[in-house]
């Protein structure tokens, strides 16, 4: 992966849909979407990125030049949501060929240019923690993707997660900026640096159900891949709660806290694919920092970091579910969708969960002994931080979790004192550690979701099979896919248990 050197300028295209409705275009600046692979690395712009950021000078313009069409906080409006920064601007009357362009599809894309002032490296993912300014919105000729459609809506858009889809700049825009006429690469960290981003404009993102219908279901087996079952298949909060989504990315995703595996790097792996080769630290002896540093004359050994490694070949399981007795008619309808959603994706998320947590039996174990959860879950992370990990998970029981919401410290004039305001620990972290509630795990685990391993699965089918030959007029659904998670070092997670 090359970086360029601070103060390049870049281009984006994201899964934003600009709009033209009650005389007002609309964009937005998305949170939470991982770009696509930029050449090495992918990039995710943080929920709160744009708090403090420099408005000042924002305006709206076509292609980055010319008279601005609106400029905030007058004419130009802002709204900071979950699922990101939502702009929205009321052209002049001598301006509208612009809403007309929009409408007919002629402007296509949305875009932004922004200065960073914080971000940090995940693997090759960049998260973009603050941005010092962003300088304008703007409403470009060309998408990235001549696939991309843009659709005239007559009704805002509601604000759902989009499909993300990114890319590099469209040849025919334009920037104020001068860009580099280099390959695209990522930024260095830290600094502020000029980039610009595209929002790209793409039809309403589809639900779980409504993609399986869309590629045949119920007239014939429908096969979602990995990555697209995943993206449509975890329930989103819109809280601030830094997890893993895919590839071992860290970024303040609301995934759905019943559930492990959404935290852990995921791998989609081919259909026929019936084991997977998972490289295994068993030990490790990491050199200390007083040998690491010598002086530039130094002749002596290098002092050595060891590591016991071995590949292991290992089987993927199958994950499936169905649900029997179900009415043809039922299946034609848009009702159902909602066992689809609901019923058959939970009961599959609970097997992809049962894949991480049977792992964890296997860790080594802190006995609690008189101390409370707080204070057992603080050694956990002393521990594992002093092995070289980097803890972010938690998981709890769901007793253990009631215990922590309504935990006294003592009693004081006859009340009892909570260690935490009503509602303040969910859906919130605890030590900086994300919160998962586990209706299975047996005992509470403090793990580095980045170095624990690795979630293998294979893309993901929803097929229907009439029963009864015909005669009963009912049908069998089955939601399936293939899977394993692949432990890669087992020292990075600590149960908290007598035994």
């Amino acid at each position: 992966m090359i970086r360029p050197k601070t103060g390049s300028v870049e281009t984006r295209t994201a899964p934003d849909l600009v709009t033209s409705e009650d005389k007002r275009i609309r964009g937005r600046v998305p949170y939470d979407v991982e770009s696509r692979d930029l050449g090495g690395w992918r990039e995710v712009i943080m929920p709160g990125a744009l708090d403090g950021a420099k408005l000042d000078e924002l305006v709206v313009t076509v292609d980055h030049a010319g008279l601005p069409l609106g400029r905030y906080p007058g004419t130009l409006e802002l709204e900071d949501r979950s699922d990101g920064m939502h702009w929205s601007v009321s052209p002049p009357e001598s301006r509208a060929d612009v809403v007309e362009a929009v409408e007919r599809g002629d402007l296509r894309a949305g875009s932004w240019r922004m200065r960073v002032q914080r971000d940090s490296w995940n693997g090759d993912v960049r998260h973009v923690h603050e941005i010092a300014e962003l300088r304008d919105v703007s409403i470009v000729t060309a998408a990235a993707y001549e696939s991309a459609a843009v659709e005239y809506r007559s009704q805002p858009d509601s604000g759902e997660a989009q499909e993300d889809d990114m890319g590099n700049e469209p040849e025919n825009s334009t920037s104020t900026e001068t860009t580099t006429t280099e390959e695209v690469r990522a930024p260095t960290g830290g600094g502020l640096q000029v980039e610009d981003r595209a929002t790209l404009m793409s039809e309403p993102r589809r639900g779980l159900a409504d993609e399986f219908r869309h590629r045949g279901f119920p007239a014939e087996t429908a096969t979602l891949s990995w990555q697209d079952y995943e993206d449509r298949a975890v329930t989103w909060t819109g809280s601030v709660d830094n997890v893993n989504k895919l590839r071992g990315t860290a970024g303040p995703l609301g995934y759905d806290q019943r559930y492990v595996w959404p935290v852990v790097p995921r791998v989609g792996v081919d259909g026929g694919v019936t084991s997977v080769d998972v490289f295994t630290q068993s030990a490790r002896s990491l050199a200390t920092a007083a040998n690491v540093v010598r002086a530039i004359s130094a002749v002596s050994a290098k002092p050595e970091t060891g590591s016991t490694l071995t590949i292991v070949t290992t089987p993927l399981n199958q994950v499936a579910t169905v649900q029997s007795g179900i009415p043809n008619i039922y299946l034609e309808t848009q009702g159902f969708a909602t066992t689809i959603e609901n019923d058959l994706r939970l009961a599959l998320s609970d097997g992809l969960d049962k894949l991480v947590l049977d792992k964890f039996v296997a860790s080594s174990f802190q006995a609690p002994g008189t101390d409370n959860i707080l204070v057992s879950v603080r050694k956990c992370i002393t521990t594992l931080r002093a092995a070289g990990y980097a803890p972010d998970t938690l998981v709890l029981t769901p007793a253990i979790d009631e215990a922590i919401d309504v935990m006294v410290s003592g009693i004081t004039g006859g009340s009892a004192d909570f260690v935490f305001a009503p509602g303040q620990f969910a859906p919130g972290t605890l030590f900086g550690l994300n919160r998962r509630v586990s209706k299975t795990v047996p005992a509470p685990v403090v793990f580095d979701s980045s170095a624990f391993g690795k979630l293998y699965a294979s893309p993901v089918s929803l097929a229907r099979f009439e029963e009864s030959a015909g005669s009963t007029n009912t049908s069998l659904v089955r939601l399936e896919t293939t899977g394993v998670f692949g432990v890669e070092r087992q020292a990075a997670a600590i149960r908290i248990a007598a035994a």
